[in-house]
């Protein structure tokens, strides 16, 4: 089964070489790996970094495939569609370039879809961590219900998601590249309305960085205004009191399911794009993830 993972790029450094080094260490004889780089003209070394990689890479592993591309778009979500339409691959990716796909993931999602061909989209768990690798969160989720996010956010965060490319042939699996910060909350909720079957695994997929400097921190107002929008157009309850019951009962699922319980973490961090790992241990990790929570503990460490 081929992969093609897509990485939305503008100024990346020194991330990216982790970013890349993780995707690299996926390929292995059951599953090949299509990774295209889709520059919006980078000004830091971003580029010359990737000029030379690509040079160096392509012959060395036949399941591991280099593409980078540098060229002005409209934004993160125009550089994923970009990047969908030259990809080849059986299942379809994006990751940015501060996060990693913790090892052996893309094998293990590569299972689910040839166990069950009626699957069209798989996604999982995730890591929160700050650029040393240490974890702020460990992230663990519920399936995904359409009503709850229509009513209250996206809980499935693109670093875990994959999709079947037929739904990429079917013309479903593209962004509308107007939104600057919600098109993955637009992406889906279609994707829900269609009754297309989504599959939660509940493992680690992804390790998600954050610095201060996310585009959910800084576009926030505009990340606000646009899942207003998107919800509302997919059918948002139109009472307020509904919608925090909405919330209150996937809250409660989510304690169903062990989902608060804090977590004893062990797994291997990408420090660069050979890639070496670095080995990251640490016990009862909790689960509360806001941007907020996260910029605090960053900036007091």
């Amino acid at each position: 089964m081929k992969f093609s993972v897509i990485t939305p790029l503008f100024n990346g450094m020194p991330e990216l070489k982790k970013c890349i080094g993780s995707v690299k260490s996926q390929a292995s004889s059951s599953v090949a790996v299509e990774h295209i780089i889709q520059d919006g003209v980078s000004n830091d070394s971003s580029l010359e970094f990737l000029k030379n990689y690509s040079k160096s890479q392509n012959f060395l592993n036949p399941n591991y495939k280099f593409i980078m591309s540098s060229e002005k778009d409209k934004g993160m979500y125009d550089a994923i569609n970009k990047g969908w339409k030259i990809s080849s691959g059986d299942i379809l990716s994006w990751l940015n370039h501060d996060e990693q796909y913790l090892p052996s993931t893309l094998n293990h999602v590569s299972k689910i879809f040839q166990n069950d061909n009626s699957i069209d989209v798989v996604f999982g768990n995730m890591i929160v961590i700050k650029n040393d690798g240490t974890p702020i969160a460990a992230r663990r989720e519920i399936p995904l219900r359409k009503i709850y996010v229509q009513n209250d956010f996206l809980y499935a965060i693109s670093c875990t998601i994959f999709f079947r490319r037929s739904l990429f042939d079917e013309g479903i699996l593209n962004f509308n590249s107007d939104y600057k910060c919600a098109g993955d909350l637009d992406l889906m909720l279609k994707i829900l309305q269609m009754n297309k079957k989504i599959h939660f695994e509940n493992k680690y997929f992804s390790l998600f960085g954050v610095d201060g400097n996310n585009l959910s921190v800084t576009g926030k107002k505009i990340m606000e205004k646009e899942m207003n929008e998107i919800q509302k157009k997919y059918g948002r309850l139109n009472s307020l009191p509904l919608r925090k019951t909405c919330k209150v009962i996937r809250m409660i699922e989510r304690f169903i399911n062990k989902c608060y319980l804090k977590d004893d973490l062990s797994y291997e961090f990408a420090i660069d794009e050979v890639p070496n790992y670095q080995k990251i241990e640490k016990s009862k990790i909790g689960f509360r993830f806001t941007y907020e929570r996260v910029n605090k503990k960053i900036n007091n460490d």
